[in-house]
């Protein structure tokens, strides 16, 4: 057993769901979308998913690509939709028409750095102004019986570190649990998760669980964020293209196990299965999709850096698969243990993503 594991009651309670485990996966724009979810729900482990966010107006308009990112499968539970947006009603509209069609719960945006989703009044901008926030939280809690969840940051920026009053605020409108990732909307994804600062909101609610987030690449982290901030839960984002196997790593820790690492032919059978749950949905399309996880799987899979480069190109299945079949030859070749997508976080301003 781990030395960093903390004493835990596996299960959670968010509202009226039950969950069987305290790690969740967290959304993450373009990526958790219904093949990897499944890819990682095989591994085992894995507690509740969210979606990729999804615009609330463009969901209930029926738009192609917000319905492929609700897609799911009975395999793919339990699971919470993402919404994001400005417009109150707009949000109640979408988690009703969610709640209609059974999504078991509704998880409400106000964290994304993302410049395209602020600009539309949506994201982290959401949580600059307390009242608009809680309108919109109100809103979407009356509208529905099903769970409702919020993401945020800790604040916009160090001087505006709002999230503890709001986490507080949220409660008393209804919210059943909340994920506070552990930087500003200024810092992206640059600098260190401040735990104190995750702690903060943990202690300004009363009862719902709190989800920490942010920076958990391994079974030490997971542990470090529930014993450091105090938290419920966490949610893991990048961490799980890093290692899909953190999860059923976590749950063997909990166990008092000593959490076992893939052998070769499994790294290489999880990057099949999840590009195959891809073709499901996507057909050939998914050759294109599936190219911007290579720079995330590479080192942990040990593929060679030529054949991850050309994993970032391929253009059909059958190269796909000739691609893999090359990589089972090579396994282990590779030279350097750092995914090429950490080399290639966005630089600069913010305002630029």
């Amino acid at each position: 057993m781990t030395s960093q594991a903390v004493s835990e009651n596996s299960t959670i309670q968010i509202g009226s769901r039950v969950l069987s485990s305290r790690y969740f996966l967290a959304p993450l724009a373009g990526y958790t979308h219904l093949a990897f979810r499944r890819a990682l729900r095989e591994l085992g482990g894995l507690g509740l998913a969210t979606t990729d966010l999804v615009h609330a107006t463009a969901l209930v308009s029926l738009n192609r690509k917000s319905l492929e990112l609700i897609e799911t499968h009975a395999k793919d539970k339990p699971l919470s939709i993402q919404i994001f947006g400005s417009q109150p009603e707009a949000l109640a509209s979408a988690a009703r028409w969610l709640e209609d069609r059974g999504y078991g719960g509704v998880d409400i945006n106000m964290g994304c750095p993302m410049a395209k989703v602020n600009g539309q009044g949506g994201g982290a901008r959401i949580a600059c102004e307390a009242d608009s926030a809680c309108r919109l939280v109100e809103r979407v809690v009356n509208a529905v019986d099903v769970p409702v969840t919020v993401k945020m940051r800790l604040g916009w920026d160090s001087d505006s570190i709002t999230a503890p009053e709001l986490a507080a605020a949220f409660e008393d409108l209804g919210v059943a649990a909340i994920t506070i990732h552990g930087r500003t909307r200024a810092q992206g994804f640059h600098g260190a998760v401040d735990h104190e600062g995750i702690r903060k909101v943990v202690e300004a609610v009363r009862e719902i669980p709190v989800v920490g987030n942010g920076d958990v690449r391994s079974v030490e982290d997971a542990f470090a964020m529930r014993r450091e901030t105090g938290c419920h839960a966490v949610a893991i984002g990048r961490g799980a293209m890093l290692d899909p196997w953190i999860f059923r790593k976590i749950e063997q820790a909990v166990r008092g196990e000593t959490p076992d690492e893939p052998s070769p032919d499994e790294q290489i059978d999880f990057l099949r299965r999840h590009f195959w749950l891809m073709t499901a949905q996507h057909d050939d399309y998914a050759c294109t999709l599936f190219r911007k996880f290579a720079g995330w799987y590479g080192a942990k899979l040990g593929v060679p850096e030529d054949l991850e480069t050309r994993l970032r190109k391929f253009q059909s299945f059958d190269e796909f698969e000739s691609i893999v079949a090359e990589i089972r030859t090579r396994h282990g070749e590779r030279e350097s243990s750092v995914a090429t997508a950490l080399i290639k976080v966005p630089n600069g301003p913010v305002e630029r993503w």
